[in-house]
């Protein structure tokens, strides 16, 4: 089972794609509407707190704020 600092997630963006990564969105029913809280981490990789989100997921040893 993945195990994941919740602590590292963004509270205002898409658990979803911070835990599973990018590759969630092409099944997701939200992707592309207004509903969807995840296009910035879509567009730049990173969520707001500065953690880097893969393919995978949240790639926690590597955060852009430090």
């Amino acid at each position: 089972m993945k195990k994941i600092d919740t602590s590292k997630l963004s509270n205002d963006e898409c658990w979803s794609i911070q835990i599973n990564g990018t590759l969630y969105c092409k099944n997701c029913k939200w992707t592309g509407i207004s509903a969807c809280n995840g296009h910035n981490i879509q567009k730049t990789g990173i969520n707001s707190k500065g953690y880097r989100i893969g393919e995978f997921g949240l790639i926690d040893e590597q955060c852009v704020n430090d």
